[in-house]
Parts: C-alpha cells; sequence; structure tokens
C-alpha cells in the first residue's frame, strides 16, 4: 500500500475519533446571552373554523381555515384569519403547521407563522402548544410584532371555535 495512502486513512481516521470525542463529551455551557423570558401576553384571539379538508389520507392530514377577532396588547383590535394542516399521529397527537395575517381597522398587515403539538382531551377540546414568528413592515401598531416569536397555547372546541393566546419571547 502507497505510503501516501496509509498516512491519509490514519489522519482520517484520527479526525474521525477527536470529532466523536468532541461530540460526546458533556459541555458546560454558561453563557447569560442565551437566556430567555417568556414576556407579556402579546396577542388574544377568538375564531371559528370556516371548513376543513381533508388534505392527504394517506398521512391523516387535514387543512383547516379560520377567520375571528383579536386583540393585539391591551386594546389594539385586529381581524385574524389563517390556515392550519394539522396531521393526526399514531400516538393520538396533532402536528399543526400554517400561516395566517392579522389586519388592524385601518389596514395594517402582520403575517405570521406557526408549528402546534397538541392532543383531544376527554372533554373533546384540542388543547396545542406551540412557537408562532411574526413578520410587518407596519409603522404603526403592527410594528410592535415586526421579527418577534412567541409561544402559544390555544384551545379548539368541537364545534371549530377557538382561543389563542401567545406572549412574546424576549431576551
Amino acid at each position: 500500500m502507497p505510503l501516501f495512502l496509509v498516512t491519509s486513512i490514519i489522519m482520517v481516521n484520527a479526525q474521525t475519533e477527536n470529532n466523536m470525542t468532541n461530540m460526546t463529551s458533556p459541555t458546560t455551557l454558561v453563557n447569560k446571552e442565551l437566556s430567555l423570558n417568556i414576556g407579556e401576553i402579546i396577542l388574544e384571539s377568538k375564531t371559528q373554523s370556516e371548513g376543513m379538508r381533508i388534505s392527504d389520507i394517506d398521512k391523516q392530514e387535514f387543512e383547516i381555515s379560520w377567520s375571528g377577532n383579536a386583540t393585539l396588547q391591551i386594546d389594539i383590535p385586529v381581524w385574524d384569519s389563517g390556515t392550519v394542516w394539522t396531521t393526526l399521529k399514531d400516538d393520538g397527537y396533532w402536528y399543526g403547521k400554517g400561516y395566517g395575517m392579522l389586519i388592524t381597522l385601518d389596514n395594517s398587515v402582520a403575517k405570521y407563522t406557526f408549528n402546534t403539538i397538541g392532543k383531544m382531551h376527554d372533554d373533546g377540546k384540542i388543547r396545542n402548544l406551540g412557537s408562532v414568528t411574526f413578520d410587518t413592515n407596519d409603522t404603526g401598531p403592527l410594528s410592535i410584532l415586526k421579527n418577534t416569536i412567541g409561544v402559544l397555547a390555544d384551545e379548539i372546541d368541537q364545534q371549530g371555535n377557538a382561543i389563542t393566546k401567545i406572549w412574546k419571547l424576549e431576551r
């Protein structure tokens, strides 16, 4: 075997062992900049499902649209509308991903995307937890949502009535 090939194999093998050691070694991370806080509620909404269809029967995936009223922070009324694709997994959990828009009375718009995980409870309501990312170019009341990430909790009854609360994540 040529010396070059043997040397290359030894170097790759040594590098692989070094990388594996670095990956499996416990690391203590002490960095206050990596902490976060759940801030105040930034949005509360009450919405109603407007339609549902099976979007992929093999994946047990549903597409559901909704609209309703929401309140941004304490006193800014907005209209909330969106669509979610939710998949019922074999373990009974619902995995959702979707998007929506918030529109103020003067037609300012904020868009959002979200992901949720939830489960139907004995009372027939689905309760989800998730994350939401907002985006807007608004310079008015919706500007507080520009580049904002939040955590959400919602509850949906069997008639499609939903209550959602979103808290802002802060550093």
